[in-house]
C-alpha cells in the first residue's frame, strides 16, 4: 500500500466503525478508550504505527499463508474496505476470505494470555467482538482466527457467528457513531482522557457539591499515604543494597535469590547541554514550542493520615550492614 493509498484508506475509515473498532466503540478493549476512538473518527487524534503494529503487518502474509499451507483452503484478500449492505456504518478490512466461507483474522501475540485451546473460540475478548463484527458486515457464519504467539507457536481458533451477540453489539455500535455524527463524545474513563478531552483551561470557576467536594479531601490523603509509600520503599531498598555491598545477588538460607543488583551496559546518550553550548545557532533552529500542558494541583489541606507501623516501625528485622572486606 503507497502512502497516498493508506491515507484514503484511513479517510474511508473515518466514515465508519471496522472490526478492530468494535472493542473500543462499546468500552471493551484494552488498548484504546470510547473517547480516543471518537477523537480518531472526527479526526482528531493523531494516530502513529508502533512496534507490535509495525510487525504484525509484515508478518500477515506470512501467518495467512502458513493457515492456508495447513488447511489446504484458498484465501483471497479483498482489495479496500467492505460495507456492509444496509448498516452503512459497518465496515471492515478483512485479513483474508477462506474459500468464499469464512472471514480469515491474522494475529500476533507475544504470549498465551487469553489464549484457550487451538481449536476452540476461546480467543481474546477484543477478537471475539472483531470477529463477530466482521461476520456480521460479509454474513459469513464462522471466522478463522490464525495467531502467531511468541515468534513460533501457531495456533487456529474457530469463531461461529452469533446472532444475538451481534444484534447487541451493532446497535451499541450505532450509538457511539450516533455520538460521532452529533460531536457528543462518550465521558472520558481515565486521567489521560480528561487530558484529550479539555487541554485547555479558561477562567471560569467550576462549582463542587458538598458530597462530591470530599473527593479532594480523600485525593489529599491518598497523596499522603503514596508519599510515605515511596519513603518506605526506598528506606528499605537502602537497607537491603547495603546487606549487599558489592554482592551481585541477595540469597536467603536456602540459596533462593531475593534480589539482584548488576551493573548494567552503559548507554549512549546525547549531551545536549554540550551541544547546545558549542554551537548555540545550530541549536536554536531546532528549538519548537511544545503544546500547552495543564497543571492540575491539589490545594485542599487537611489532617494529614499516616500509615501502621509494625513493630519497631519497621517492615523487615533490622539489616546489618555488609563487610567492607
Amino acid at each position: 500500500m503507497t502512502p497516498e493509498q493508506r491515507t484514503a484508506w484511513l479517510e474511508e475509515r473515518r466514515t465508519g466503525i471496522g472490526g478492530s473498532d468494535a472493542a473500543a466503540a462499546v468500552g471493551l478493549s484494552k488498548w484504546r478508550t470510547p473517547l480516543e476512538l471518537f477523537l480518531d473518527k472526527r479526526g482528531e487524534l493523531e494516530t502513529a504505527e508502533n512496534e507490535p503494529m509495525l510487525w504484525g503487518h509484515l508478518l500477515e502474509p506470512v501467518i495467512r499463508q502458513e493457515y492456508a499451507n495447513r488447511t489446504g483452503r484458498t484465501v483471497s484478500v479483498p482489495e479496500g474496505i467492505i460495507r456492509h449492505p444496509t448498516v452503512q456504518f459497518a465496515l471492515m478490512t478483512p485479513d483474508g476470505i477462506a474459500d468464499g466461507s469464512r472471514v480469515l483474522q491474522v494475529k500476533t501475540a507475544r504470549t498465551a494470555d487469553g489464549w484457550g485451546e487451538e481449536g476452540s473460540g476461546d480467543i481474546p475478548q477484543e477478537y471475539v467482538l472483531q470477529t463477530q463484527h466482521e461476520m456480521f458486515v460479509t454474513g459469513l457464519p464462522v471466522a478463522d482466527v490464525a495467531v502467531l504467539i511468541g515468534g513460533s507457536d501457531f495456533r487456529l481458533y474457530i469463531v461461529e457467528a452469533d446472532a444475538d451477540l451481534q444484534a447487541m453489539l451493532i446497535e451499541q455500535e450505532r450509538q457511539f457513531w450516533s455520538m460521532v455524527q452529533a460531536n457528543e463524545p462518550p465521558a472520558p474513563v481515565s486521567r489521560e482522557d480528561v487530558k484529550r478531552r479539555w487541554k485547555f483551561s479558561t477562567a471560569r470557576k467550576a462549582e463542587i457539591s458538598a458530597d462530591d467536594a470530599g473527593k479532594a479531601m480523600v485525593l489529599r490523603q491518598w497523596k499522603d499515604i503514596a508519599k510515605q509509600l515511596e519513603e518506605r520503599i526506598d528506606g528499605l531498598t537502602a537497607e537491603l543494597q547495603s546487606v549487599m555491598g558489592d554482592a551481585g545477588e541477595l540469597v536467603n538460607e536456602d540459596g533462593d535469590v531475593l534480589a539482584t543488583w548488576k551493573n548494567v551496559n552503559a548507554s549512549r546518550r546525547f549531551d545536549m547541554e554540550r551541544f547546545k553550548a558549542d554551537h548555540p545557532d545550530v541549536f536554536s533552529q531546532y528549538l519548537r514550542d511544545a503544546a500547552p500542558q495543564r497543571r492540575f494541583l491539589l490545594k485542599v489541606k487537611g489532617d494529614s493520615v499516616c500509615l501502621p507501623q509494625l513493630p519497631n516501625g519497621r517492615i523487615l528485622p533490622k539489616l546489618e550492614p555488609a563487610s567492607a572486606e
